[in-house]
């Protein structure tokens, strides 16, 4: 399915952050606006943390009041029944604070690291396991200042080719590629043993630190301290989720919204069929060609049906509409059918105006109603052979590339110089924002995009401030930018975790959150991935919606 109209819940909570501060580059969120007043047009960065192989940031956490720490990944232990992510979390606060849902994405789930983890190569997303309280994992209280938090979270089993993955943080650190994978027995060995499922840890400190009273027998721990926050203990049935990456491409004839294992194809109305028809044009035997070429190559027919259904806009009755729909769905099915033969089967169904990808009547109506104006051929994606997941095709290890994708990207501490920037002014009150654009780079099969957005003032911003926009894929904060290849003129749009949700917002990997600093004077790094184009691609446009266009975005 494409992407659906829905209103954002503003109550939304967030994913676990952490955030990146680099000395000498623009990766950041800046800190706290001086109170002596004034704005600054280019807030100062937090220092970065520079060790041999280590994963470090540091940055703000949790929307509204955030929470300024320190992040270190140290890597995912892969056992039999499950993995762990184990990190740790140093407050950068002066004065011992409570994260509240800083951590957290869902509403219930304060305090709980949801940090999701993304095979790049294999296009997977592993969930946090959960239980009905919440994440399974590290229960954090009250952050002593300058205290080591040692922090374990618990997943589904990773299969055995994957050896990095990355972990999307909600903060203005974001993304962590490069997190090593690496097989463990769960105690001892490269990782420090930690407690499965079922038990719980007691925090301990470092050889020479305190344990917090927050945690423990009553003494604060001492800045420069190591402590274990405790493991819960599940309560009831513990839920386990993989879900696919879905990549959606959008081009003159077509939206094509991709994953691992189905694959839909948008194909527009306006070029199949003359208004008001369902009389095929000229122009779509062409495009159905591609299609049937297409499905042939992907579609599982032993996996039946695929499926083609028929959308309008929302013009006309619903009666005409539905019916409109249906015999435009049946005239692309037997397009289909007559250039695949006898070995798929197909179902064919009419949705008129029920299912809009778009919102009618804003500003865009025009471009929103071509957008719903569609017919979609959905099917299930042949099954690779010799591996267990897609990434392990072939005698192909996770972390080489693969026909759908490059190597996963080492760890990135540097988002390097401002390649492009501007100010947009228009938001409410006269508020005045600018973007800084950054390198992007490839992680695996996708592109990431990154960039700061700085807060000029006069006021603060609205902790729900994203930039989606009418023509946009609900659920992500940034779905109203988007990526495009100048040669192909190939869009590339945010890459959606697990299919389409009719009920609700998607989730997209973004940090979950836009804004984390309000203030005028400070800044939020943001980033979205977006499918990879073609490896010979060194430079694309930044379509940054409010901000405008940029040319000629290095890829590194």
């Amino acid at each position: 399915m494409a992407y659906r109209w829905r209103s954002r819940e503003l109550t939304v909570s967030v994913t676990m952050v952490a955030v990146l501060t680099v000395s000498g580059c623009g990766a950041l969120g800046g800190p706290r606006a001086p109170s002596s007043g004034g704005v600054s047009s280019a807030p100062p960065r937090p220092s970065v943390t520079s060790a041999a192989a280590s994963l470090v940031k540091e940055g703000w956490f949790g929307p509204t009041s955030p929470l300024h720490a320190r992040v270190e990944m140290r890597g995912v232990e892969r056992l039999a029944d499950r993995s762990v992510l184990r990190f740790t979390v140093t407050s950068l606060e002066d004065e011992a604070r409570h994260t509240g849902n800083s951590f957290g994405t869902a509403a219930g789930d304060f305090g709980s690291y949801r940090i999701p983890l993304v095979d790049p190569v294999g296009g997977k997303v592993y969930h946090p396991l959960t239980d009905q309280v919440g994440t399974l994992g590290s229960k954090p209280g009250y952050y002593e200042p300058g205290v080591r938090y040692e922090t374990v979270v618990y997943y589904p089993p990773i299969p055995a080719g994957v050896r990095t993955v990355t972990a999307i943080t909600a903060g203005t650190a974001g993304e962590f590629t490069g997190v090593p994978v690496v097989d463990g027995t769960g105690s001892g060995g490269a990782m420090s043993p930690t407690a499965a499922p079922g038990s719980t840890v007691s925090p301990t400190a470092a050889p020479g630190g305190t344990v917090s009273p927050t945690a423990a027998s009553g003494s604060t721990p001492q800045p420069g301290t190591t402590v274990s926050w405790p493991v819960r203990e599940p309560a009831g049935q513990v839920t386990s989720s993989v879900q696919d990456l879905y990549g959606i491409t959008e081009s003159a004839e077509k939206t094509t919204i991709a994953s691992g294992g189905d694959e839909t194809v948008g194909l527009r109305t306006d070029v199949l069929f003359a208004f008001d028809s369902d009389r095929l044009t000229a122009r779509a035997r062409a495009v159905l060609d591609d299609v049937a070429k297409e499905t042939r190559e992907k579609a599982d027919p032993a996996r039946p049906p695929v499926l083609v259904e028929g959308h309008t806009d929302g013009k006309g009755t619903h009666a005409y509409n539905m019916a409109l729909s249906l015999r435009r769905a049946q005239a692309v099915r037997r397009e289909l059918q007559a250039r695949l033969g006898g070995a798929y089967r197909f179902r064919t169904t009419g949705k008129g105006e029920t299912e809009p990808v778009a919102r009618e009547g804003g500003t865009d109506d025009e471009e929103a109603r071509a957008r719903n104006r569609r017919v979609e051929v959905s099917y299930r994606v042949k099954q690779p052979t010799g591996g267990s997941t897609a990434s392990e095709t072939a005698g192909t290890r996770a972390d080489e590339p693969t026909t759908s994708g490059g190597r996963p990207a080492p760890f990135h501490a540097d988002d390097g110089e401002t390649v492009a920037g501007r100010t947009s002014t228009g938001r409410p009150s006269g508020q005045r924002l600018r973007i800084d654009v950054k390198p992007f780079y490839r992680d695996g099969a996708y592109l990431v995009a990154v960039f700061d957005i700085v807060n000029l003032g006069p006021g603060n911003l609205g902790a729900g401030t994203g930039y989606g926009g009418d023509i946009a894929y609900i659920g992500g904060w940034y779905t109203g930018f988007s990526v495009v290849d100048p040669a192909s003129r190939t869009v590339y749009r945010a890459v959606r975790m697990g299919p389409d949700d009719p009920r609700g917002p998607d989730d997209y990997v973004d940090p979950g959150w836009a804004t984390f600093n309000v203030e005028p004077g400070t800044g939020n790094r943001g980033f979205f991935y977006v499918p990879a184009p073609p490896p010979g691609v060194t430079s694309v446009t930044f379509d940054a919606g409010p901000f405008g266009r940029f040319d000629h975005v290095p890829v590194r």
